[in-house]
């Protein structure tokens, strides 16, 4: 029983790492990035929801893009709008993408971003 209560332990540890894994978190410069996103359908439509918190006191400005990987091929950059976030603020973006992957699954969606006090 002690086992099998370990095991289950370890199970949960373990999709617990696995799903922050796929969901693309970062921190940078004092700004959180969180990135979710659900692939639609045999035509690879792509919804994502990208949101941006600012965990400074401080003004930031945030150059971002984001970055698609289709399964055996290259990544493709997409354009992010620069843009600024008060202290303590946060910003979201959605992402909806059709054809992107072609006939291809989407592997990963994630984002570049350099941050700057303002």
């Amino acid at each position: 029983m002690k086992k099998l209560s370990c095991f289950i332990s370890m199970l949960i540890v373990l999709l617990l790492v696995v799903s922050a894994a796929m969901a693309g978190d970062s921190f940078e410069e004092g700004v959180e990035i969180t990135v979710r996103y659900d692939p639609m359908g045999p035509n690879n439509a792509i919804v994502a929801f990208v949101r941006f918190v600012n965990k400074n006191t401080y003004k930031v400005h945030v150059d971002w893009e984001p970055i698609i990987t289709c399964a055996g091929s290259n990544e493709k950059s997409g354009y992010g709008e620069p843009f600024d976030i008060d202290g303590g603020g946060s910003y979201q973006v959605n992402i909806w993408r059709s054809q992107t992957c072609q006939d291809r699954k989407l592997t990963d969606l994630s984002v570049n971003m350099h941050v700057k006090k303002k």
